[in-house]
């Protein structure tokens, strides 16, 4: 449970086994690519590869061929692929040919059909027309329509029949419209055409063709057959040539993709400008060692060498979190912080305990906390697939867990009276109105739990930070600074003592005590800067000028002792939240004391699921802020960058 501890893995070779190398490499997810260019003081001699990827355009011209012929690549691995590169050239331009040719020729058909079809469709419309459509279409005094009337309009028809070059013919009909073919001399077309517009008559083109209507649709009718059978051969021949082809051209478009994202990866890389010399640099989890030498030493004719992170001090390795399954969800409440330094520790475990421990405190009630983590853990984590689903699905079983504390259960407070009656006569446990704790009896004391709590988080938190910086050799920061041991000191021993002397009658606020535990802490923390600068060895420690010293550490010290009394006084929220879960069900219980039978029951129902959302989301949000402002600030910077494997790297040079 902590930040992985990692090599910095150099290696150098000739320029032609790069490809090989990244191949190596971006095959495990254990390798992050580092620029190479970062490792030499002096780039004079260095150069970044910037090549053109030669495995782009056989790549992209296999993959459109094959999405242009709507067929899908399965996922499949090419290590049994036994060609050369020019032997994968070749076989890219034949089968995107191929491909190309079987798409165009459906692509033609297709239309062909279509139009068909379209013809076909209207001239159905009119098969009780009798007359050759060629010989009409011939006539050059006579202007001939096709097309189709509303019914209402068509019965309207009747009121031209004085007008002798009005001569129509229904066809067909259906509920609607009616369709049909009206004729006019020349001369007169305009006018009988603004007729039938004023009747709204939808004109229809005929295709040209020979014979009558029902002739004309027979025989495209036939024509669509031969079209039919044509594209089913094409699509058979298709779907032949792909069953044979399918594995190899997945297996070549797998390995152009591989080698073209690698390949991307080469402007990682540096090349020594007076040979053919590659050098690539990166880090692996130390883990992980044993397992990329294997992979390392098959490949031969390179040099590598494994050094610790502190051997290079002028690279900040990249951070990987490593966190057992419990503690593993809350690395997402972590990572919307950031990510440790490398030479920090992780907070995931302090995080999900506290987490974990704070939001069941403020959300007590074991029927709501069952219901908030069954609903989260489907629809969020397993559904959705968001990483929050399963952190507050375990925050649920925190909220049932002190519901029973509590003895509240979708806010009846009485249902588990039985349950404590059975534990206190088997253990003589002392209970509060027939339970463990009662809210109503202990509002005020568990005001001043929830300070307690507080104070106990914050001298956590300060502690986490002095392992921090002793880890991080700043013994300065460490000692003197209000997250030090001297904040330690001032911010426990004034709690502490005040404590002592207001709540438990203890004399502790001695002179010796105030001296020791307030007083000196207090100066340290003043004298924080000058004092961990000595300690560094730092010639030029002492303030240049003592009165603006003096003005500068008055405020900043003003500060720090408002910045205790606000976070502790934050904590307060717990205890209220306590309170107000316990309100807002008695609202609720008195809103369904108003009703009856099943009013009473829909009331309850209503406000349990209407708090469990409100107060789900209002805990959850309250709980995270006393993480991040509270505790996460004393001792974690969150500047770390995170480790990425290179061929997720990859994946990011393509977007």
């Amino acid at each position: 449970m902590a930040v992985m501890k990692m090599k910095l893995l150099s290696i150098i070779g000739s320029i032609d086994q790069l490809d090989a190398v990244l191949d190596t490499c971006c095959s495990s997810e254990n390798f992050h690519l580092d620029q190479a260019m970062s490792f030499f003081k002096d780039k004079s001699e260095f150069v970044s590869l910037n090549d053109e990827n030669p495995y782009t355009f056989y790549f992209n011209k296999l993959s459109d061929a094959v999405k242009l012929a709507r067929l899908e690549a399965a996922p499949v691995e090419d290590s049994d692929l036994l060609l050369n590169w020019d032997e994968i050239k070749d076989y890219v331009e034949t089968t995107s040919t191929k491909l190309a040719a079987y798409q165009e020729e459906k692509f033609s058909l297709t239309q062909e059909i279509e139009n068909v079809s379209h013809s076909m469709e209207q001239f159905k419309h009119f098969q009780g027309f009798d007359m050759k459509l060629d010989e009409i279409f011939k006539c050059e005094f006579i202007k001939v329509r096709f097309g189709r009337l509303p019914k209402e309009s068509f019965e309207k028809l009747s009121m031209y029949s004085d007008n002798p070059y009005i001569v129509t013919f229904p066809c067909t009909s259906d509920d609607k419209y009616v369709w049909g073919v009206y004729m006019a001399p020349i001369d007169n077309i305009h006018e009988v055409d603004r007729i039938f517009q004023s009747l709204y008559w939808e004109r229809l083109k005929i295709p040209d063709a020979v014979g009558t209507p029902e002739e004309a649709y027979n025989t495209l009718a036939e024509q669509l057959k031969g079209l039919n059978e044509r594209l089913a051969e094409v699509k058979k021949k298709m779907d032949d040539f792909w069953g044979d082809e399918e594995i190899r051209c997945c297996k070549v478009l797998n390995y152009l993709e591989r080698h073209k994202n690698n390949f991307d990866l080469r402007r990682y890389t540096a090349k020594y400008q007076h040979s053919r010399i590659f050098f690539l640099a990166g880090w692996v989890p130390a883990e992980n060692e044993k397992e990329f030498t294997k992979r390392l030493e098959k490949l031969g004719g390179i040099e590598y060498k494994f050094e610790n992170a502190s051997e290079e001090p002028t690279q900040t390795p990249p951070v990987k979190l490593k966190n057992a399954g419990i503690f593993k969800p809350f690395e997402f409440f972590v990572k919307m912080y950031g990510l440790p330094n490398y030479d920090e520790m992780d907070p995931t475990p302090f995080v999900a305990i506290t987490y974990f421990i704070l939001f069941g405190i403020m959300f007590a009630d074991v029927g709501q906390g069952l219901c908030l983590s069954f609903i989260t853990w489907l629809f969020m984590w397993k559904m959705k697939k968001m990483e929050l689903g399963k952190c507050i699905a375990m925050c649920g079983i925190s909220s049932a867990i002190f519901g029973v504390l509590f003895g509240s259960v979708f806010g009846f407070e009485d249902l588990l009276n039985p349950f404590w009656g059975w534990v206190h006569q088997k253990t003589g446990v002392p209970l509060m109105e027939g339970k463990l704790l009662d809210v109503n009896e202990l509002s005020t004391e568990l005001i001043y739990a929830a300070i307690g709590i507080g104070v106990v988080l914050v001298l956590v938190a300060i502690l986490l930070n002095i392992y921090t910086k002793c880890k991080q050799h700043k013994y300065g920061n460490a000692l003197f600074s209000q997250n030090g041991v001297a904040g330690f000191l001032f911010y426990g021993g004034t709690i502490f003592g005040v404590l002592g002397q207001m709540f438990l009658h203890i004399p502790l606020l001695t002179p010796a005590y105030v001296i020791c535990l307030i007083v000196i802490p207090a100066i340290l923390i003043f004298l924080n800067e000058p004092l961990s600068e000595l300690l560094e060895g730092k010639k030029d420690w002492f303030p240049e000028n003592i009165g603006d010293f003096l003005m500068q550490n008055i405020f900043e010290m003003l500060e720090v002792v408002l910045s205790y009394v606000s976070n502790t006084v934050s904590f307060l929220r717990v205890g209220a939240f306590i309170l107000v879960h316990a309100g807002m069900m008695t609202v609720v219980f008195t809103l369904a004391g108003m009703m009856s039978g099943f009013g009473y029951w829909v009331t309850v129902i209503l406000g349990n699921i209407i708090i469990m959302a409100l107060e789900g989301l209002l805990v959850g949000i309250q709980a995270l802020r006393l993480e991040f402002y509270e505790m996460f600030s004393r001792f974690f910077t969150g500047e770390g960058r995170p480790f990425k494997s290179a061929s997720t790297m990859a994946e990011e040079l393509k977007k």
